[in-house]
Order: structure tokens, then C-alpha cells, then sequence
């Protein structure tokens, strides 16, 4: 992945520039090669927002025993009012090598086993960032509890395959779930969501190729939940009769 890390870890005073190092009005971030979790997060929700979606039910957590950190975030186009039938929820990991790697850049790792000035094969090389963006789409519950059958399932996984064929420019592999719970002596489908994958890689390592793909995946998912409600939202209220 081609990335302009730094070469070495940077002073404090490398962190202004030369106008602002007497009268230290403000620091200016080290500029590691790498896009940290603040910034992929805080990309994300202004991306969200451009493209007409409206986040509830974030999430970001902290694993304290491994580092990992995790965000979440459910979505629906912002002009839908509650109560929701139809949303979609995304997410991805960020391990804590990767928060090590955009604060200092690619010689972090070395630099825990050795001095800076020691020979090392490890110095030019550069790290491999890679995170994966999972998108699943929950369908309505009042058209899943219809469907009292594999094949009205089968019908529906077709019909999601299809939707994604028309309207989107990607190749991305769609996954349908179906969820089926017992009640009572029988068994009824609880839950059908669609999901898939972006892989952001180049991405991580550039601010404005970040900003555009984030832009691409919320776009994405609001003409995805456009065309959901209209696939398999209820219908409209027929016209009562004229008395």
C-alpha cells in the first residue's frame, strides 16, 4: 500500500510551523502517512450527513484489554420520522497497532525493540492498513413475519441480489441472513437483513481518497434504504370508499 510514512519520530518542536513557534498560538498534528480513528470516524458522521442520512444509536467502544476499538451506527435517510421499520446499521474494528501507527508512524514498531540509530530491515518497510466497513440492511418486521417459508426466503434473498445488481457499481459480495425464533410448537422468521463489505485499504492513508469513498458508501446506503422501502416497506393505505 503506498504510503508516505514518516521516517522518524518527530520532535515537539517539528510539530509547529515556522510562523507559530514563537508565539505558540496552536500545535499542528504530527503527519504520521496514516489516517487515525478520530479521523475515520469523524469523516464518516460529516459523510453521513452530506449524503442525507441521519445516525442513531452510535457507538464507540474501547476493549481494555486488547486496545481494539469499535464503531457503530445505526442510519435512515434523515427525512424518515421514528418509529423506523427499515435502517441500516454499519461498523468496523480498529486494532491497537493501528492507533500506534497513525499517532507515530511506521518506525513505532521498531523503535519498542531497539534504538533509532540501530540497523534495521524493518526500517524502510511499511505497514499494511486495512479495515473492513460492514453495512447490513434489516428488513421491515411486518413484511419478514409473512414470509412462512423457505422458498418466500429464498424469493426474497433473490429479489435483495437482484435490487443491489441494478443500483449500485460495485462487486461487493451481498449476504442474506434470515432469523427464526420458536413461539409456542411453532417457528417464525424474526429477522432478514442484507449485508456486505467495504474494504478500506489506499484510503487510510489519505484524507481526501477517505472523504470520497465514505462519501461513495453513504450515498450508497441511502439509495439502498430508498429502494428497500419501496421493495418491501408496507404499503400505502388504500383510499376509503367514498360513503
Amino acid at each position: 500500500m503506498p504510503t508516505n510514512g514518516s521516517s522518524k519520530r518527530k520532535e515537539p518542536q517539528g510539530f509547529l510551523g515556522e510562523d507559530l513557534v514563537a508565539d505558540e498560538t496552536r500545535l499542528q498534528p504530527l503527519f504520521t502517512g496514516y489516517v487515525g480513528y478520530e479521523q475515520l470516524v469523524g469523516t464518516f458522521i460529516a459523510s453521513a450527513g452530506e449524503a442525507g442520512l441521519r445516525l442513531f444509536d452510535a457507538s464507540s467502544t474501547l476493549d481494555t484489554t486488547t486496545l481494539e476499538r469499535r464503531f457503530s451506527a445505526s442510519c435512515a435517510p434523515a427525512e424518515w420520522m421514528p418509529p423506523l421499520e427499515l435502517w441500516a446499521e454499519t461498523r468496523f474494528f480498529w486494532p491497537a497497532e493501528y492507533t500506534a501507527l497513525s499517532l507515530y508512524g511506521d518506525e513505532v514498531i521498531c523503535d519498542l525493540y531497539h534504538e533509532e540509530n540501530v540497523a534495521c530491515k524493518h526500517r524502510n518497510r511499511q505497514a499494511n492498513l486495512f479495515t473492513e466497513m460492514e453495512i447490513e440492511y434489516l428488513l421491515p418486521y411486518e413484511f419478514v413475519r409473512q414470509l412462512d417459508s423457505d422458498e418466500g426466503v429464498e424469493k426474497t434473498a433473490r429479489r435483495i441480489r437482484q435490487l443491489f445488481i441494478d443500483i449500485v457499481e460495485h462487486d461487493n459480495i451481498v449476504a442474506v441472513e434470515a432469523k427464526a425464533l420458536y413461539t409456542g410448537d411453532e417457528l417464525h422468521l424474526s429477522s432478514i437483513k442484507a449485508g456486505h463489505i467495504w474494504v478500506l485499504e489506499d484510503e487510510l492513508a489519505e484524507q481526501d481518497s477517505l472523504k470520497e469513498a465514505l462519501q461513495d458508501i453513504c450515498e450508497e446506503m441511502r439509495t439502498v434504504l430508498l429502494r428497500f422501502v419501496k421493495e418491501f416497506g408496507p404499503p400505502k393505505d388504500k383510499e376509503k370508499p367514498r360513503e
